[in-house]
């Protein structure tokens, strides 16, 4: 059940709605925390029936184990914590990355592999960190008195649980324990419908709409020995812009239906394309994500306490982790590795004398382009099936397979034919020029607009405010008739595409 579906919007959302409200006047409000969480397991189960046991017998057991961690230790703590940690990553590293381990070891030995990968249930890298959070909270004292059905509804609490964000406990469950005299707020009611208005229109409208661009290259360059120069420009700004739109889409969706239930998400997507560094790229980009891996695997390796050398290797052993988190396959972990070195780079560029002395106009736009061009290789990287094929593609963007445009413009520009410059008449994805100057737009707005958490300032505070960064917008949403019918724009915008339904990216991480 997609959220941009037909299903989710006009059946589900508004009998979920309908049973918290009821359940709320006639039994209170933890009968309206049970009534959601018995509607996220069914969210849950919808895609899948057959994983929903295995998610209640991974939270079951994980709040068994969280209670005991939150007891005084009488020794046991450790192995218990051991525990927790290993079944978990094991589970994980069990449907996720048994088949790529095993069909690479083969390979190393020299024997056939013939096993399939397993069914890989939704969510579950998602809702590992979850209760990986959960228990590590617990040794450490901060998630006593928490009730089952609140652990329930913090692991399964349906607008995060197939793609995040990552909610630490402290960020969401004490939200669950305050009254409140009414099931719904206006003012959560309002900003919620606008930030699922503003999610729905950045999926259906644009993400998709750029989609169709990016499979002709990136799924058959393995039949091709080359792609041409503007097939693989219009593909890869097709899907760094798709790849953006479409996780952000999906971040303002959650926030906004969590809203609406009177929760605060935190905020996991502050505009990562208008970062000058990677430094400052991944501080935007899946932020819940990165701020887990800091805080729980790069500081316990050490961080930066033991020495230049050793923060170089645990930068790049956790960017790599990170990367083979999206996925299992080499591709994911080269994307990992290239965003590490990246990160190396920037932080020795920044301890450079030059650096400080490469300010005014002409070093912002240096950076951001360096950043831009390091984010979309990267990119290519993580869409294309190998690295072999993405090389392929990399070599096209940049002259590898020989500078071509469309021979009709040869015709009208004959000058460039001395340059090197060929004709050729038949393209994977390239159309016109008004393909490009779409594509290009779209990157300008996404540079010059505000994001969803810099328009809901002050109608809407996510619960992890102050990891984000402060860069204030003129352009503030209120609950006003023109925020109103512009969001209804949006909303109707976005229906008109329900006959083309495609699954969020980040479902398949």
């Amino acid at each position: 059940m997609l959220f941009n579906s037909a299903i989710f919007l006009f059946v589900f959302l508004p009998l979920c709605m309908a049973g918290f409200g009821l359940a709320f006047r006639r039994f209170g409000l933890e009968a309206a925390w049970l009534w959601l969480a018995a509607a996220s397991v069914f969210f849950y189960g919808w895609w899948n029936p057959v994983h929903v046991p295995l998610l209640l017998i991974s939270v079951s057991a994980n709040y068994w184990l969280g209670r005991r961690l939150a007891l005084p230790d009488q020794g046991s703590h450790r192995w218990l914590l051991t525990a927790g940690v290993v079944v978990n990553l094991g589970l994980l590293a069990w449907y996720k990355y048994w088949h790529f381990i095993a069909s690479n070891a083969a390979g190393l030995l020299g024997l056939e592999w013939h096993g399939e990968p397993l069914e890989l249930p939704l969510g579950i890298s998602f809702y590992t960190f979850h209760q990986l959070t959960y228990l590590l909270h617990c040794r450490a004292g901060r998630a006593q008195g928490t009730t089952f059905r609140h652990y329930v509804l913090y692991v399964t609490f349906f607008p995060q649980l197939i793609a995040g964000p990552i909610v630490r406990p402290m960020e969401m469950l004490p939200q669950l324990r305050e009254a409140r005299e009414r099931a719904f707020r206006w003012e959560d009611l309002s900003v919620g419908f606008t930030l699922l208005s503003i999610g729905l229109f950045k999926k259906m409208v644009i993400a998709d709409h750029v989609a169709r661009w990016v499979g002709p290259v990136f799924d058959h360059v393995p039949e091709s020995t080359v792609v041409p120069l503007l097939d693989a420009w219009v593909a890869v700004l097709a899907y760094t812009l798709q790849l953006y739109y479409d996780f952000s889409a999906y971040s303002d969706m959650a926030l906004g239906l969590a809203r609406i239930f009177g929760v605060s998400l935190p905020g996991n997507f502050y505009s990562p394309y208008k970062a000058l560094s990677i430094v400052d790229f991944w501080r935007r980009w899946h932020i819940t994500l990165s701020l887990f891996l800091r805080d729980y695997l790069y500081i316990p390796l050490g961080g930066n306490r033991k020495g230049e050398f050793r923060r170089n290797v645990n930068l790049l052993l956790v960017m790599v982790i990170g990367g083979f988190w999206h996925g299992a396959g080499w591709t994911f972990g080269f994307w990992g590795l290239w965003h590490g070195l990246a990160l190396l780079v920037n932080h020795a560029w920044m301890k450079s004398a030059i650096s400080r002395r490469f300010n005014g106009l002409a070093g912002i736009v240096f950076s951001w382009t360096l950043t831009f061009l390091t984010v979309i290789i990267g990119w290519t990287f993580f869409r294309a099936p190998d690295i072999h094929s993405a090389v392929v593609i990399l070599s096209g963007m940049f002259g590898g397979s020989g500078l071509e445009l469309p021979s009709a413009w040869l015709g009208r520009l004959a000058f460039l034919e001395p340059l090197g410059i060929t004709g050729r008449s038949s393209w994977m994805v390239f159309e016109s020029p008004w393909q490009i100057l779409q594509l290009l737009a779209l990157l300008v707005a996404t540079l010059c607009l505000p994001n969803a958490l810099q328009i809901t300032a002050g109608s809407m505070i996510p619960s992890n405010q102050a990891s984000l960064p402060s860069t204030p917008s003129r352009l503030r949403w209120r609950p006003s008739l023109g925020w109103a019918l512009l969001c209804g724009f949006l909303f109707a915008s976005a229906l008109l595409h329900l006959g083309r339904l495609s699954e969020f990216l980040y479902f398949q991480f």
